[in-house]
C-alpha cells in the first residue's frame, strides 16, 4: 500500500509534524500515514516497526526546523553525526529504499547546505523542498497535499471514497482540486474552468464582509501595526485557494480565459461604501485581496509571455463608474498599505518602508506559484512584472509605486532593463496592445524617470 512517512525531530518540528499528519490522514486515510508516536502500538518493537513502516511508503517528508541541523545530545555530540540517530537513519533508509524524499522547511529557515550535513545526508540538500509556516499553514498544507496527489496518485486511489464530494470522480476517486482544475484547462470547452474559478471567487467574496473585516473603529499607534498585519494575513489565507487556481490558469497561456481573469479582477475591485466611522487604514487594506489577485495574474502573465494581458489588466481594467480609475492607480502599493505602516508591521520590521509590501507580496506569491513558476523563474517573473508596472505608471502620470527590484537598479539596473528589451520594442505584444501609445521613445522616457525616481529614493 502506498503511504507517507512523517520524519521529524523531537523538540524541533512537533507542531508541523502533527498538522501534516492530521491533514494527510484526513485526505488519504490514517492507515496511509506513518507517524511513529501514533502508528506504533504499545509493546511493539520500535525499531522494527519504524523500518517496516518506512519500507511500505513511497514518500518520506523530512520536517526540518531551526534546530534540526545543530541539535546535540546530552554529551554535546551533534545528533546528525551519529549513525544511530533515528532522524538520520530514517532518511538514509528512505534513500536506500528508493522513496521520494521531500524536505519540508519550517518557518522561513534557509534551504539545507551540503556543507552542513554528514556525508550520508548530503543528498537531502539537493532534494526539491516545500515550505510550511505556522502563520500560513492553511495555505501551505493544502499545497503539500496537492503536490502529493500529483506525485503519487495511488495515495488517493488506494481506498474507496466514503461519501460523494465535488472533488470526486464518478468512480469515487478522490482527486486534488488542483489536479481537477488542470484537467479542466485541457478540455476543448472552457466553461468548467470559468465555473470553478468563479465559484472559488464567490466563496472568497462571501468571507470579505464588514463583520469579518470591519473598516470602523480606531486603534492607537501601538496597537495598529499588529492588527493591520493580522488583517493582511487573514486576506492572504482567505484568498489562497483562489490564487492557486488563477496562477495555474494564467500560466497555462490559454487566451480563451482572458475575459475570465479581467472579470475576476473587476469583481474584487468594486468600490467600497464608506461609513462615517470608517478609518482610512482599514478601507485601504480592503483593496489587498484585489492587489493579491492582480499580482498573481500579472506575474503569471509575464512568465507566460502574455504581456498584452498585463497591459489589459493594469491599464484597461478600472474601478468606479462616473470617473473610472485604472487598476494601475487604484492598486498602487502605497494606496493599499501606507509605507509608514508597512515598515512597522511586526514580521516586516527592518525592511525599508518603500519596499516592505513588495517583499511581502513576493514571499506570499512564492508559495502560490510553487510547482507553477518555481525557483529563479518565479523571482525573475516577479521582478519583471514590478518593473513593467513601474514603467507603465510613469508613462501614465505621477509615480506612486516602486517594488523590491528598484533597490538594485543602481547596481544592476541595466540587467533588468536589457532582460526586458524584447517586450519593450515597437513590435512587442506589449506595445502592440497599446502600452506606451505604441511608441518606444515613450518607453525610453519612462525608463529615464524610473532611474531618477530610484536614485531619489534609494541612493
Amino acid at each position: 500500500m502506498p503511504g507517507v512517512f512523517v520524519n521529524y525531530r523531537t523538540g524541533d518540528g512537533e507542531w508541523a509534524a502533527a498538522l501534516v499528519k492530521r491533514e494527510l490522514s484526513a485526505r488519504f486515510g490514517a492507515d496511509q500515514v506513518f507517524y511513529a508516536s501514533q502508528s506504533i502500538r504499545l509493546g511493539e518493537d520500535f525499531s522494527r516497526e519504524i523500518l517496516s513502516g518506512l519500507r511500505r511508503c513511497e514518500v518520506l517528508l523530512a520536517l526540518i526546523g531551526p534546530r534540526w541541523v545543530g541539535a546535540v545530545d546530552r554529551e554535546g555530540v551533534r545528533r546528525l553525526d551519529k549513525a544511530d540517530d533515528w532522524v538520520r537513519r530514517e532518511i538514509t533508509e528512505a534513500f536506500q529504499c528508493g522513496l521520494r524524499v521531500i524536505p519540508v522547511l519550517m518557518d522561513g529557515i534557509d534551504p539545507l547546505a551540503e556543507a552542513d550535513l554528514p556525508d550520508a545526508l548530503k543528498r537531502l540538500a539537493r532534494c526539491q523542498y516545500l515550505r510550511i509556516h505556522h502563520r500560513s499553514d492553511d495555505l501551505d498544507l493544502p499545497r503539500l497535499v496537492d503536490e502529493l496527489v500529483e506525485l503519487v496518485p495511488e495515495l488517493v486511489t488506494a481506498r474507496p471514497a466514503p461519501a460523494p464530494r465535488s472533488d470526486r470522480s464518478a468512480e469515487g476517486e478522490l482527486r486534488s482540486p488542483v489536479t481537477e482544475f488542470r484537467r479542466a484547462l485541457a478540455e476543448p470547452v472552457g466553461q468548467t474552468v470559468t465555473d470553478r474559478v468563479q465559484s472559488a471567487a464567490s466563496a472568497v467574496l462571501d468571507l470579505l464582509t464588514e463583520s469579518r473585516y470591519p473598516t470602523s473603529g480606531r486603534l492607537d499607534d501601538h496597537e495598529l501595526p499588529a492588527e493591520l498585519e493580522k488583517r493582511l494575513t487573514g486576506y492572504e489565507h482567505d484568498l489562497a485557494p483562489l490564487l492557486r487556481l488563477v496562477a495555474i490558469g494564467v500560466r497555462s497561456g490559454d487566451r480563451r480565459h482572458d475575459d475570465l481573469w479581467v472579470t475576476l479582477v473587476e469583481r474584487f475591485l468594486r468600490p467600497e461604501s464608506r461609513d462615517r466611522g470608517a478609518q482610512d487604514v482599514w478601507v485601504n487594506a480592503a483593496a489587498y485581496p484585489a492587489l493579491l489577485l492582480v499580482y498573481v495574474i500579472g506575474v503569471a502573465a509575464v512568465a507566460s509571455g502574455r504581456d498584452d494581458l498585463v497591459h489589459r489588466l493594469l491599464c484597461r481594467t478600472s474601478v468606479g463608474d462616473e470617473r473610472p480609475v485604472p487598476a494601475l492607480r487604484a492598486l498602487a502599493l502605497r494606496n493599499v498599505v501606507d509605507p509608514r505602516h508597512a515598515a512597522a508591521l511586526p514580521s516586516w520590521a527592518g525592511m525599508p518602508p518603500h519596499q516592505a509590501l513588495s517583499v511581502q507580496l513576493r514571499q506570499v506569491l512564492s508559495r502560490v506559484f510553487f510547482n507553477v513558476v518555481d525557483g529563479s523563474a518565479f523571482e525573475w517573473a516577479f521582478a519583471d512584472y514590478e518593473f513593467l508596472r513601474s514603467l507603465l505608471e510613469l508613462h501614465d502620470g505621477a509615480f506612486s509605486s516602486l517594488g523590491e527590484f528598484a533597490v538594485r537598479l543602481d547596481q544592476a539596473g541595466d540587467v533588468i532593463y536589457e532582460r526586458n528589451l524584447a517586450r519593450l520594442n515597437a513590435d512587442s505584444a506589449l506595445l502592440r496592445a497599446g502600452a506606451f501609445d505604441g511608441d518606444p521613445e515613450k518607453v525610453a522616457a519612462a525608463w529615464r524617470e524610473l532611474r531618477q525616481a530610484t536614485q531619489a529614493r534609494y541612493s
